[in-house]
């Protein structure tokens, strides 16, 4: 793109409701873009809309927070519907960016951008909580349809959105943030003595809701120790609590307290540690939009156990072993990849870069 292209002086809207709290997944996808569009326009003012809080000082000046009405006891989604578009509205905008498929009420001629990273309220509704299936149901197919560019994370997604609604996008895959490398095995100790933990283990980094299959690993973990198949591994869950973790929870009372470490959410020098020294990284899911913690994994040359899907197979290439995402299907993956005699080699890995991704987004904005 031509730099007086780049110079031009835009106002750029961007939904910021995912940018708020502790960055993993869908929002450390976001951010990333955001943070390299910062440097790609240097001329642009960008307006974030969220009535969260949100951490915006890492970027320049430009960049203003609108949170009108932040104290009501409103969702997030109906906040971005009502008081966004009014925001929207005031600050006369040139584009639109929505990160999470959710479009504000906009005056014609703004150009409308919709990122959607996944159909988990199509093909696994059950695994969302009831009032964020509703706001998809009501809203996620109409803004989709609205958007002038479509962006999606994957080969998958796309093929997936085709399917659904007969558009085609742009895809944007997330890329290898430089944190996550190989690192020496003295400075993964310092790491993981700050967590009381020890070689050798089995890792998992995933938010605790059910379509990410946690209860089923456990389940797998407990029964693999019972017949001797795991005798000194310990079984690390990296990750927030989602919802419907209650089983989760009963199972690592009741049987798995003394080999099962919980941790929540690790920073993320702590957490490449962790993908450092583990002997096996176990991500299960039912679906995925991508699977950013699989490309994290392979970026340490660990081990990878992940479910036969296209869209885990995009991050996992040819260095993961893919298997079903049964009890049956995760006790022979780990098996498999403890058997492994050849190590990961991370140099080998094709990833795009965050900012490449951040050009083509940049493109959309500008227009021909």
């Amino acid at each position: 793109m031509h730099n007086n292209k780049m110079n031009k002086a835009l106002k750029i809207g961007i939904d910021g409701i995912f940018l708020s709290g502790q960055r993993r997944g869908h929002a450390q996808y976001a951010f990333e873009l955001c943070r390299h569009l910062d440097r790609l326009l240097p001329n642009a003012q960008f307006f974030i809309y969220s009535p969260l809080p949100i951490e915006i000082s890492t970027l320049s000046e430009r960049w203003t927070l609108r949170n009108y009405g932040k104290f009501l006891s409103i969702s997030p989604v109906l906040w971005l519907k009502i008081f966004g578009s009014f925001l929207c509205y005031k600050d006369n905008l040139d584009v639109f960016w929505t990160p999470f498929s959710f479009l504000p009420s906009l005056p014609n001629g703004v150009n409308k951008v919709v990122t959607v990273h996944d159909f988990t309220y199509k093909i696994i509704p059950e695994s969302l909580p009831f009032l964020h299936t509703l706001a998809l149901r009501l809203f996620f197919m109409k803004d989709v349809l609205r958007a002038d560019t479509i962006i999606t994370n994957s080969e998958g997604t796309d093929k997936r959105l085709y399917e659904y609604t007969g558009c085609q996008s742009i895809i944007i895959k997330p890329a290898i943030r430089e944190v996550f490398k190989r690192q020496k095995e003295n400075k993964i100790t310092i790491y993981l003595k700050d967590y009381d933990i020890f070689f050798p283990y089995l890792l998992n980094v995933a938010t605790w809701e059910p379509r990410k299959n946690i209860e089923i690993l456990i389940e797998t973990f407990i029964n693999m120790k019972r017949q001797g198949l795991l005798p000194l591994h310990k079984l690390v869950l990296v990750g927030k609590k989602g919802w419907q973790y209650n089983r989760i929870e009963s199972l690592i009372a009741n049987e798995g307290k003394n080999n099962i470490v919980v941790l929540g959410y690790v920073p993320d020098e702590k957490l490449n540690a962790l993908y450092n020294g583990a002997d096996v990284f176990v991500f299960p899911s039912i679906y995925e939009g991508f699977g950013m913690p699989v490309l994290e994994a392979r970026a340490c040359g660990t081990p990878i156990v992940t479910t036969d899907i296209p869209e885990l197979r995009e991050a996992g290439g040819k260095d993961a072993i893919y298997v079903k995402p049964t009890e049956e299907g995760i006790k022979k993956g780990i098996l498999s990849a403890l058997a492994q005699t050849s190590p990961v080699n991370p140099a080998k890995i094709q990833s795009p870069s965050w900012q490449d991704g951040a050009m083509s987004l940049a493109e959309v904005f500008i227009g021909p």
